[in-house]
């Protein structure tokens, strides 16, 4: 576990250059990577709205299936920037995504609803809800539903460390179901 830590620790450093923000999270069994970059940067879109680029890799190891699950997504959100110095932050967003629990395939592109609450400068709440009907969901997929819920403390001037909480769940068309991940997490992000 502390090899993937130790790997992926360095990968988020050199992507974090390239990209504008990367975050990690980890649990007893499951290791999240994930990157995100700022469309605005490099394209005049909109001076209102923040374009983001978002890819993220899911590693989980579950013991009581006795095999890894990954699930790998790349996406686009649109998220209004704070109307003042603290507040509301809300956004929407779609993703392709791939899992893989070493039995079925499924493949989905959920839609997001984002929504971050800036407490003060070095607290703020993170939330988001993905969700895919039948009619985005392909291959054996049926539904595909995911929440998660975080707090961040800032504790550099580009840093945060995070405590969250998390639900995974795929559906697929013969009735089968398959949960991911739903426990606790922590992890850090850093903007560059």
């Amino acid at each position: 576990m502390f090899k993937k830590i130790a790997i992926s620790s360095i990968l988020i450093g050199s992507l974090t250059y390239a990209m504008g923000s990367a975050d990690i999270n980890i649990n007893d069994n499951t290791l999240q990577v994930g990157v995100e970059y700022n469309l605005n940067n490099s394209y005049n879109l909109s001076q209102n709205s923040n374009y983001l680029f978002t890819a993220n890799y899911l590693r989980s190891e579950n013991n009581a299936v006795g095999n890894t699950q990954t699930l790998t997504s790349v996406g686009v959100k649109i998220v209004n920037p704070y109307v003042d110095d603290y507040g509301f932050s809300l956004g929407l967003g779609v993703k392709g995504l791939v899992a893989d629990n070493s039995e079925k395939t499924f493949v989905a592109a959920p839609l997001g609803i984002f929504a971050s609450y800036m407490i003060n400068d070095r607290f703020h709440i993170d939330g988001e809800i993905d969700y895919a009907p039948k009619v985005l969901s392909f291959s054996d997929g049926d539904s595909y539903k995911e929440w998660n819920a975080k707090v961040n403390y800032k504790v550099i001037d580009n840093g945060y460390v995070y405590v969250g909480g998390r639900s995974i769940k795929t559906s697929y068309t013969d009735g089968y179901e398959f949960s991911y991940d739903k426990t606790l997490f922590f992890g850090f992000k850093v903007n560059y």
